[in-house]
């Protein structure tokens, strides 16, 4: 009766033991895991930082876009909208090219219903922004429907569908002199 408690004691230790060697083991793993996950995140951060930039960039460069970015400003300089070219809509669209995303509407960068990136940065792409923000960057789309476009942005880790009128060229007809310069800024 003796060996069969000793047994189980036994028994109970090697459990034990197996059992805060697993517990070790999964905790090393999840730290291994979040910490390639930050790491990720640092690196999509980069991504996305620099499409905001570029697009700051490409607006600041073009009249045309900086009409369609702040008309305010400009006040009778405004460009029409309708002669500023927006993919789907009076230029072709052409899936996975460069497009500059700039939301009309003072709405969010990334909707509400589309997944993002877990940490405050990204957080903060996916509520609609205050004051005279308006939120502009760099994405690449192709069509959804007549309306709309599904867009694939570095600040999003899924697509997600912005209206026609939200998306622009790059390069704007309207910046060039006929003779061919460029006639801004």
């Amino acid at each position: 009766m003796k060996s069969l408690i000793a047994f189980a004691i036994q028994q109970k230790i090697i459990l034990a033991i197996l059992g805060i060697g697993v517990a070790s083991l999964s905790f090393q793993m999840w730290k291994y895991q979040d910490e390639q996950y930050q790491k990720f995140l640092a690196n999509q951060q980069g991504i996305c930082e620099k499409s905001l930039k570029d697009a700051g960039d490409t607006i600041q460069k073009s009249k045309a876009l900086f009409s369609a970015y702040k008309p305010k400003l400009l006040g009778n300089n405004v460009i029409a909208s309708d002669k500023i070219s927006h993919p789907g809509i009076n230029s072709q669209l052409q899936k996975n090219k460069p497009y500059l995303l700039i939301r009309s509407d003072k709405s969010a960068l990334i909707p509400a219903n589309t997944p993002h990136y877990k940490n405050d940065y990204f957080e903060g792409y996916s509520k609609p922004p205050g004051g005279e923000t308006i939120f502009a960057a760099i994405v690449t789309a192709e069509p959804l429907n007549d309306l709309s476009a599904l867009v694939t942005s570095p600040c999003s880790p899924k697509p997600f569908a912005v209206p026609l009128k939200d998306l622009y060229e790059t390069i704007q007809k309207n910046d060039f002199t006929p003779g061919g310069n460029f006639s801004w800024r």
